[in-house]
């Protein structure tokens, strides 16, 4: 059976070498949710939340047609609430890179997530959020 850092890293590799013009399922967002489900695939978030939107606009309407505010929000309906710094790899979590959230997964010592110029990783305290996966 495979470790958790094995799980989460093939996940990351595999998730990292798809191009971002492949938007939505190649986003910060679904990426998130195939590592949360990689760990645990009782959540079933790809699947829940697959089709929901086409555009970056589209997300955002979604998200509040489900009747949440921010990704902050949604996540919390999900995954158990922790502090940032007792995250481990594989959990999730939640930065603002400018004027818009990101999804990213632990490390270790840092979170990464994906934008439309690739890999971007971010210490401990650009974290505004995180969730217990697994």
């Amino acid at each position: 059976m495979a470790s958790r850092f094995e799980i989460v890293s093939a996940v990351i590799e595999a998730e990292m070498a798809k191009p971002y013009s492949h938007w939505p399922h190649a986003d910060c967002f679904f990426f998130g949710c195939r590592v949360a489900d990689a760990l645990d695939p009782s959540l079933g978030l790809e699947n829940a939340y697959k089709g929901s939107y086409k555009t970056l606009r589209g997300a955002q309407v979604a998200l509040r047609r489900r009747g949440w505010k921010s990704l902050v929000e949604l996540f919390s309906a999900h995954l158990e609430v922790i502090a940032p710094a007792t995250a481990r790899v594989g959990d999730i979590g939640v930065l603002q890179i400018g004027n818009a959230e990101h999804v990213a997964v632990c490390t270790g010592m840092r979170f990464i997530t994906k934008t439309a110029k690739g890999r971007s990783f971010h210490d401990l305290a650009e974290v505004k959020a995180a969730f217990r996966v697994g």
